[in-house]
């Protein structure tokens, strides 16, 4: 849900990390889409959000000046990329994964697992192939504080859309486990409030997945077979801004309990329209 605290648009976390909030609040969104600065210079840009030229003006304050290396994308959702293009044109090359350069059909430098990028003396950005959210999601790994960068994978606060079929339970899960393995400090959402305990908020997220398999495959037990209807058996009186999220998420919920044998009751579910 929403917030109803509005944050400072611009909040710096030390000498190598600033935050700008776009003004772009929303139930998917919460008090906005962030946009993220990194390191001393050369700098990162990482997101650089909607399209919206106040937005790009207050990163530009926050940059000052400095050399820009890149332009990053954590993926192609339009709250995070649909001002690179213009966002590499002002300050450097666009870098993302392939799918996300392919879905957005932008020139830009295509990332490889694991690749780093210098961004100020003693600064590595490491790109981190994060699917579940959606499949072209990356995170980046800051060291050496090992700073994350969540993207919509973790958010700030609640829990993250799992749009099937772009999205997959199953690979969410996995990128959980790749993030913990990390062990990184800080979290970094592209939503929501920065995350101090970073293994604990990890392991937050992977509970309520499970928790959320569960109560669907209970509703499945129970008769459901509609997603309108395990909507309302999972998650009760949903306001209606969230219930194409929901239904979406729900689909990824039925395929991976096919995925995982739970059987043809799930799996025709998951094709129904």
């Amino acid at each position: 849900m929403t917030s109803s605290v509005r944050p400072s648009r611009i909040v710096r976390h030390g000498s190598d990390i600033t935050a700008v909030r776009a003004d772009n609040p929303g139930p998917l969104t919460l008090t906005g889409t962030k946009t993220y600065v990194i390191g001393t210079g050369p700098v990162i840009v990482l997101d650089s959000g909607p399209q919206d030229e106040a937005h790009l003006g207050r990163v530009d304050e926050v940059i000052a000046g400095r050399p820009v290396a890149a332009v990053c994308l954590t993926h192609a959702h339009a709250d995070h990329s649909a001002s690179a293009a213009a966002a590499s044109a002002r300050w450097g090359e666009l870098r993302a994964a392939a799918a996300t350069l392919d879905r957005l059909e932008w020139a830009g430098r295509a990332l490889a697992d694991g690749e780093a990028m210098e961004t100020g003396e003693g600064l590595r950005l490491r790109a981190v192939p994060t699917p579940g959210h959606s499949a072209d999601h990356l995170c980046y790994l800051l060291e050496p504080s090992r700073a994350l960068f969540t993207g919509d994978l973790v958010l700030g606060e609640g829990s993250t859309m799992i749009a099937h079929p772009d999205g997959s339970v199953g690979a969410y899960l996995a990128s959980l486990a790749r993030l913990a393995a990390l062990r990184p400090g800080r979290l970094f959402p592209g939503h929501g409030p920065a995350v101090g305990d970073a293994l604990a908020r990890l392991e937050e997220c992977r509970a309520h997945r499970h928790r959320r398999v569960a109560a669907v495959r209970r509703a499945l037990e129970a008769g459901a077979r509609t997603p309108a209807r395990i909507r309302a058996a999972v998650y009760g009186d949903l306001p209606a801004s969230h219930h194409a999220a929901a239904d979406l998420t729900i689909r990824a919920y039925l395929a991976f309990l096919e995925e995982t044998s739970f059987g043809e009751t799930s799996s025709s579910i998951s094709r129904r329209r």
